[in-house]
């Protein structure tokens, strides 16, 4: 998590010395009579100042890597909080339009069950209002058969005693 801060410090460090080591003036006695520098040989690759200032612009870049990748994690986590929370929101209203599929469902199978039932109970009425009329026919029918063979023998009767 901490290489890229580390990875800007080390780099900006890097470059603040080298800036410095190839435009520095070499410190010789004469110049170091003059200036007071340092004419030692490791101060020709670094010294106090240019040390300073490598921690110091290191320190800085760094630490503005640092915050800037805090700020990055910091948003990223917002965000993944964020879609985690829409998620279960989802879910929520899924659930919820589930629960209300199966109670339109249930009521719609209620309701053709009921129709079926009030079907069956007109087509009951039905076929018995149909033995009825049957009845009632065949009973006309029956009336009708028993006045015509009554009808017949007082015919054949009268005929019979008319001659």
């Amino acid at each position: 998590m901490a290489w890229l801060p580390a990875l800007l410090a080390l780099t900006t460090a890097a470059s603040t010395w080298l800036i410095w080591y190839y435009t520095h003036t070499v410190c010789t006695p004469e110049i170091a009579a003059l200036t007071g520098c340092n004419p030692g040989s490791v101060a020709q690759y670094v010294n106090v100042d240019v040390f300073g200032r490598m921690l110091t612009y290191g320190g800085l870049v760094g630490g503005i890597g640092g915050f800037w990748r805090y700020d990055m994690i910091k948003k990223e986590r917002a965000a993944r909080i964020a879609a985690q929370n829409e998620a279960v929101e989802l879910r929520k209203q899924l659930q919820e339009e589930r629960v209300k599929n199966a109670a339109r469902r249930e009521e719609e199978r209620l309701r053709i069950m009921s129709a079926l039932v009030e079907e069956r109970e007109r087509a009951a009425e039905d076929r018995q209002q149909a033995a009825e009329d049957r009845r009632a026919f065949l009973a006309v029918l029956t009336e009708l058969t028993t006045e015509l063979a009554h009808l017949r023998q007082q015919r054949n009767g009268n005929g019979q005693s008319g001659q």
